[in-house]
């Protein structure tokens, strides 16, 4: 797979993140915050969804980037259905 496509399947994966991630909104910090609030916890979702085996582990990842980006608990339960959701949009267009 060439640089561009890899590319071109990051941007699309991190617009469906992102869009997930806004409307959860887990810190309730939109419309009021920037659009890019969590453009970096977005990222390291994006990062580990690669590696995730299952919905599982990714909302265990998510619940563990939100946890140490924010200083706030997260768990792996609150952040399943943002974690199946984001599953969903992701691994079905792959």
């Amino acid at each position: 797979m060439s640089n561009k496509h890899l590319k071109e399947i990051y941007n699309e994966t991190f617009k469906i993140v992102k869009k997930i991630v806004n409307e959860w909104d887990p810190l309730e910090l939109l419309p009021s915050a920037p659009d890019d609030e969590y453009e970096f916890e977005i990222a390291r979702i994006v990062s580990l969804l690669s590696n995730a085996d299952s919905v599982n582990t990714l909302s265990d990842g998510i619940a563990q980037i939100f946890t140490k980006a924010f200083d706030w608990s997260f768990s792996e339960e609150e952040c399943l259905p943002v974690a199946r959701k984001i599953w969903a949009e992701t691994k079905q267009k792959k």
